[in-house]
């Protein structure tokens, strides 16, 4: 009788955002009998629903007892006086990787020894990074640590991460040493794979996907299900006004458009408390039915907001493909998008959204009025925008795909173990 040799399962050390519905998507993709998933957080939060199941891990042993479809999330075990001691000791030292815009860097924040600890103990097959800022400065902290110890590291690229990111003077020293470092470089936009090649990629850069993954479509309404966008009377527009989002140019494009937008509904997310000022002044001068909509507490609630919308505006200095445009694109909704995102990529300009300047107010409000104005337009651009989202963001696709990537990066590791020996 022969024994039974078992193959043993790839582990892959997913480092991130653990409460990000955008990372728990792409394990969710994945998950099951393909490999095992554990995740590194990034900062203290807790877990997004969507990863359930999870579990603690802290050892490998931990990880082989995973059952088909659990997800491990390391126990960070760091006693939290240690961690603020080091941080300050890193700081005073310069050993701090610049902090990411918008978030300042804080004892919060895991710290390189214990994503080395995390390695070490885990011994996964693939580190993949998801994000820049702080997911891949931290695994860049760690391959400086263990050199060629560091399995083959994966990263996929955010948004902003690199096409702003690489202009700042403080950061795009890390940004080119980040982008000479990793094995296997996954990118959003091919815009951003053009741009790493020029600032000295020297690993694998894999064809272009959402960092969301992939949708069932199966379980969105059809179109004809939904009433057409012609007949929404809905703009929703994403207000985030900060290191990269331009809220304040969407309010100040509404009010140049006002005299065409009475009888719509312009429902705002994501506030400060001067766009709430700018926006009760609009409202008073303006006569616009125009007001703040709370942060949805679903995904689904989300998608209902998307739904009822006519037109979707969201704009930004920096972007990659933004979900939100996936999802506009989804539900019929007209995407007006900035010409810093990779929006390009995915609709022509004016004919299945509008592409403007995020600085040019006055070319923004003339795309909202046209889009508000022209049912045709509004119209024919859902079937093609539905029709191109079923074919390049269906999960199935990129789950194929998705596995294909990570078996390049398993050769890598199987390279890397026989050189090793």
């Amino acid at each position: 009788m022969t024994e039974r040799r078992t193959e043993r399962l790839p582990t892959i050390l997913v480092v991130g955002m653990q409460n990000s519905v955008h990372l728990a998507r792409w394990i969710n993709m994945m998950r099951g009998g393909f490999a095992r998933f554990i995740v590194m957080p990034v900062y203290f939060a807790s877990p997004a629903p969507e990863l359930d199941p999870c579990l603690p891990v802290v050892s490998r042993s931990d990880v082989e007892a995973l059952a088909p479809g659990e997800v491990g999330i390391f126990s960070l075990t760091k006693p939290e006086a240690k961690r603020v001691a080091d941080w300050y000791a890193d700081r005073a030292a310069g050993r701090l990787f610049p902090a990411a815009i918008g978030m300042e860097a804080s004892p919060s924040l895991i710290q390189t020894d214990e994503l080395v600890t995390a390695i070490r103990a885990l011994q996964p097959d693939i580190v993949h990074t998801m994000e820049v800022q702080l997911a891949g400065y931290l695994a860049l902290g760690a391959k400086r640590h263990l050199g060629r110890a560091m399995p083959p590291w994966l990263l996929s690229n955010w948004g902003s991460d690199i096409y702003l990111y690489h202009r700042l003077p403080q950061h795009r020293p890390v940004v080119l040493e980040l982008v000479q470092a990793v094995d296997g470089y996954l990118a959003e936009c091919r815009r951003d794979v053009q741009l790493v090649r020029r600032l000295g990629l020297k690993g694998h850069a894999f064809d272009p996907m959402p960092a969301s993954g992939g949708v069932d479509f199966s379980t969105v309404p059809a179109l004809d299900r939904l009433s057409p966008p012609s007949q929404r009377n809905t703009i929703l527009v994403k207000g985030y006004h900060g290191w990269s989002g331009r809220g304040m140019h969407i309010l100040s494009a509404l009010h140049l458009a006002a005299p065409a937008l009475h009888g719509y509904r312009i429902r705002v997310q994501f506030c400060s408390a001067a766009m709430l000022e700018m926006m009760q002044a609009m409202a008073e001068s303006d006569g616009l039915d125009i007001a703040p909509v709370p942060y949805a507490p679903t995904h689904e609630e989300a998608l209902a907001r998307i739904a009822e919308a006519r037109i979707v505006v969201g704009i930004g200095i920096s972007d990659g493909i933004g979900t939100t445009l996936l999802e506009a694109m989804s539900y019929g909704a007209f995407p007006i998008k900035a010409t810093t995102s990779c929006a390009c990529e995915w609709i022509r300009n004016g004919r299945d959204g509008i592409i403007v300047d995020p600085h040019d107010v006055k070319s923004l409000a003339e795309a909202i009025v046209r889009a508000a104005s022209d049912d045709a337009l509004v119209d024919a651009a859902a079937p093609r925008n539905r029709a191109c989202v079923e074919e390049r963001w269906d999960v199935d696709r990129n789950n194929a795909a998705a596995q294909s990537i990570y078996r390049h990066m398993f050769g890598d590791a199987r390279r890397t173990a026989m050189t090793a020996a």
